[in-house]
C-alpha cells in the first residue's frame, strides 16, 4: 500500500515509517497538516496515518481537507487520548483512532483492516 504518515514528532513519524517500510509498504511523510495536503495533491495514497495535535493545521482539519480531495483514501487518526477523539475523528472520515504511543500490533491490525476494506471484505474488516 501507499501510505502517508503525518506527525510533527519526528521520532513517532520515523518509527511508524520504519515499521511500514519493513512490512513492504511505500511510505511518504509529512510533519504537519499543510504538508500532508500538499502530498495528497501531488499523489494518491491508500492510507493516511495522521496525528491530531500538530502545528500549522491540526489533524481534524487536515482529515477534512484530505477527505474532500480523495474520498477513497482510508484515514487513521493517532492521539494520546483516542477515546475522546474517536467519535469526532470518525465523523470527519477516519476509520479508527489509535493510541500514541502505539503498539506494533495495533498498527498491523489497522493495516489488515484496511486491506480487507480495500478488498471488499466488510465482515472481516469489522472484527
Amino acid at each position: 500500500m501507499r501510505i502517508l504518515v503525518v506527525d510533527d514528532e519526528a521520532i513517532i513519524r520515523h518509527l511508524l515509517m520504519d515499521v511500514l517500510k519493513d512490512d513492504g509498504h511505500q511510505v511518504v511523510a509529512a510533519e504537519n497538516g499543510k504538508e500532508a495536503i500538499d502530498r495528497v495533491k501531488e499523489s494518491t495514497f491508500d492510507l493516511v496515518f495522521s496525528d491530531v495535535h500538530m502545528p500549522v493545521l491540526n489533524g481534524l482539519e487536515t482529515v477534512k481537507t484530505i477527505r474532500r480531495l480523495d474520498r477513497r483514501v482510508f484515514i487513521v487518526m493517532m492521539d494520546s487520548f483516542p477515546d475522546l477523539l474517536s467519535e469526532l475523528a470518525q465523523e470527519e472520515g477516519a476509520i479508527t483512532c489509535i493510541h500514541k504511543p502505539f503498539e506494533l500490533g495495533a498498527i498491523r491490525e489497522v493495516l489488515e483492516r484496511v486491506q480487507d476494506l480495500k478488498e471488499g471484505n466488510k465482515q472481516k474488516a469489522t472484527v
